[in-house]
């Protein structure tokens, strides 16, 4: 009996691109309180530490790159809620790891992908691109690679196509025991050029291309290891590894208020746009 409303979301709302985005513009719009999911920073485990590198060649393309080592997980079904709120959102469930990567994309507009553990025992992740190759993705397809696509690496290997779909040798199997959570950001020109060329779009390329907050990474990472630890049993907890920098800055700027009146044909008074705007 639950209710599913469709958003048409136009090109200068990005933020809208997530359900904190939109729960937040509802409460902007119809004056009600507005109440971000609360998650608490989970630190690393005493006997755990430095388990993974991470590298980026081109910042250019990937400004910053996250990863966090989760060594046990049990894989399993999810819980009712999340099946239902993924079938709402036109999404299939996996199981409960699969699923907890899909919700905090849904959730707060920042692809993830979990790799497995396993499949990367170098412990070291490196972003390229300048590489030429055909690679079989999630999907079982076979594509060619070229030399301005990014991808992911561990050994020079390929494990994933950068912010588009992983690679099928590294994905989350019923016998994973460990993941690896990756969150970056990719530059948006390169990743809509690689996803028209191999014509393959994603719910995560979409969001790449539109553009993602750039503090997205650290609340996503955070937000994953919370709803891990509660629905798949998730310990052995490193700390969060990072390459490169988002270069955010917090700006301050003065608005116009009779210029922005006299723009819309409007009559907003200043406690009301404060109001909003907060």
């Amino acid at each position: 009996r639950d209710a599913v409303v469709e958003f048409e979301i136009t090109s200068n709302r990005v933020d809208c691109f997530s359900m904190i985005g939109m729960a937040r513009e509802a409460a902007a719009t119809f004056k009600k309180d507005f109440f971000p999911p609360v998650v608490t920073k989970t630190g690393n485990d005493e006997d755990v530490n430095d388990y993974i590198k991470v590298k980026v060649e081109n910042t250019d393309l990937c400004p910053r790159y996250c990863a966090r080592v989760v060594k046990n997980i049990k894989i399993g079904p999810s819980p009712k809620w999340m099946q239902e709120l993924l079938m709402a959102a036109g999404m299939k469930s996996i199981n409960n790891v699969v699923d907890i990567s899909n919700i905090v994309m849904l959730e707060t507009g920042q692809p993830l992908h979990f790799y497995d553990l396993d499949a990367i025992p170098a412990q070291e992740i490196t972003v390229k691109d300048q590489q030429r190759f055909d690679y079989t993705a999630l999907d079982g397809e076979s594509y060619h690679i070229e030399e301005d696509d990014i991808v992911i690496t561990t050994e020079g290997k390929p494990i994933g196509i950068a912010g588009i779909m992983g690679g099928d040798d590294s994905k989350i199997e019923e016998t994973t025991k460990g993941i690896i959570i990756e969150a970056a950001i990719f530059h948006h020109v390169s990743i809509r050029n690689t996803s028209r060329r191999l014509n393959l779009g994603t719910d995560a390329s979409v969001r790449y291309q539109k553009g993602i907050e750039p503090m997205a990474t650290f609340k996503a990472v955070d937000r994953a290891v919370q709803l891990l630890i509660e629905y798949a049993d998730a310990s052995g907890l490193e700390e969060t590894k990072q390459y490169g920098s988002n270069g955010y800055t917090p700006l301050e700027f003065d608005v116009n208020l009779d210029r922005i009146n006299v723009l819309l044909g409007t009559d907003f008074q200043q406690e009301e746009v404060m109001k909003v705007l907060d």
